[in-house]
């Protein structure tokens, strides 16, 4: 992969994230519009959107 992907937070504020350091994707509370993304060292970040469309992004990147 070794890229970089801009993501939404479900605040509305944007980051850029590392697409070789995430460990795997989940939804985030039974929520379908908002994804929780799991690095290596057990950190997370809360993005918008559905599984679907975060993986999408992710593999594009």
């Amino acid at each position: 992969m070794n890229g970089y992907v801009r993501l939404e937070t479900a605040d509305g504020d944007f980051v850029v994230v590392n697409v070789d350091r995430i460990s795997f994707v989940r939804r985030f509370r039974g929520e379908n519009g908002i994804s929780a993304i799991n690095f290596e060292k057990g950190n997370y970040l809360v993005v918008k959107g559905s599984l679907g469309s975060v993986m999408t992004i992710l593999a594009e990147g």
